[in-house]
């Protein structure tokens, strides 16, 4: 049986989560019922990362459109006859895609405050199939105009996050400070407004015992050191970019989640799961839908750092509230979020799409 060819657009020039959601597809994939290829930037940071062959194009980076953008991918696709194209955000791969009469899968992993039926009549035409990465998403597509039964909800899966030795986890905290007793939360996320970092920092202020540990870069660093700085927040860290996320969750206790804009199904809590790590998140978008109050975690009120701090010490203070939510952590990663199960479902879709 000859493969389907699909042909993955993302504009994303930087590793972000949907570069992270196409490597995990990759890695699983099955490749011999399915040819992948991949399109990208120019010097994009996933291109050292795929097995797959990829095609690096001009105007396409942080844009979902661009006429010179949507030239060079009709050029391409009709010289490389995909039998489906699966587009993150572009709008200029859908339209390249339908001109040349392919197939188009389009996958939608943020949720945005949107609205104005004329957009979602596009995306609708522009898409054979939507694949939603969070019910949060799927609804917001319906809001925009979007026919439900052309979203199909598919959860991001993630591999589990290899469990380091006591060794190794004592090492990695005498690498940051961190006593080998320290009770440590851990926020992984863009340095940008909506992941919520200063409500993280209002609430670290009520934790004199706990060790913060924020992860990540973006245009909000300067301003969050020097907030720490400013105010003496003494038992907060940020490491900066970590490219190796399983250093930070195997030495945390706790992940929080302070997002107020686009979460939809964030790997990071994902892979912590994968450990047994509960988490206190916000209740915006995706969120609700992977940690469950009571279960593998708490839910708060998004830009509320009271209910926030109240949490994180309910957890740290109550061994037996913690086991019980470290075990549906655990259970709901094996039960909902394993990788191989999201490229399953993915692939069955491609099947459908191809044969539709």
């Amino acid at each position: 049986m000859k493969a389907i060819k699909v042909m993955h657009i993302i504009t994303d020039a930087n590793i972000g989560g949907a570069g992270r959601h196409i490597l995990a597809l990759l890695a699983v994939a099955d490749k011999e019922a399915f040819s992948y290829e991949v399109v990208l930037p120019i010097d994009s940071k996933l291109t050292p990362e795929l097995d797959v062959p990829y095609t690096e194009l001009p105007h396409i980076a942080a844009k979902s459109f661009s006429l010179k953008g949507l030239l060079a991918l009709y050029r391409l696709i009709r010289k490389k006859k995909p039998d489906i194209v699966h587009t993150h955000a572009s709008l200029a791969g859908r339209i390249a895609a339908r001109l040349c009469r392919c197939k188009i899968v389009h996958t939608r992993h943020s949720v945005f405050d949107v609205s104005g039926l004329s957009f979602g009549f596009i995306n609708q035409k522009l898409s054979d199939e939507i694949i939603a990465v969070s019910p949060a998403a799927k609804d917001n597509l319906i809001k925009m105009g979007i026919k439900p039964e052309s979203i199909s909800v598919i959860f991001n899966g993630v591999s589990p996050i290899r469990r380091y030795t006591e060794q190794e986890k004592k090492e990695i905290r005498a690498n940051y400070g961190i006593k080998e007793d320290a009770f440590v939360v851990s926020q992984l996320a863009r340095l940008v407004d909506i992941k919520g970092q200063d409500y993280t920092l209002d609430a670290a202020k009520q934790w004199p015992d706990i060790t913060v540990l924020i992860a990540g870069d973006g245009p909000l660093e300067e301003y969050l050191r020097r907030r720490i700085k400013d105010e003496n927040i003494t038992n907060v860290i940020m490491p900066g970019f970590i490219e190796n996320v399983a250093d930070i969750l195997n030495i945390s206790d706790l992940q929080i989640s302070t997002s107020y804009g686009t979460e939809a199904t964030s790997l990071s809590l994902l892979e912590g799961m994968s450990l047994g790590i509960p988490a206190v998140v916000s209740d915006f978008g995706g969120n609700p839908y992977v940690i469950s109050c009571e279960k593998n975690g708490l839910v708060v009120p998004q830009k509320d750092a009271d209910a926030l701090a109240e949490a994180v010490l309910k957890i740290k203070n109550d061994p037996e509230l913690y086991k019980r939510l470290s075990k549906g952590s655990l259970e709901d990663f094996e039960s909902r979020f394993r990788v191989e199960d999201m490229a399953g479902h993915i692939e069955n879709l491609y099947t459908k799409v191809k044969g539709s």
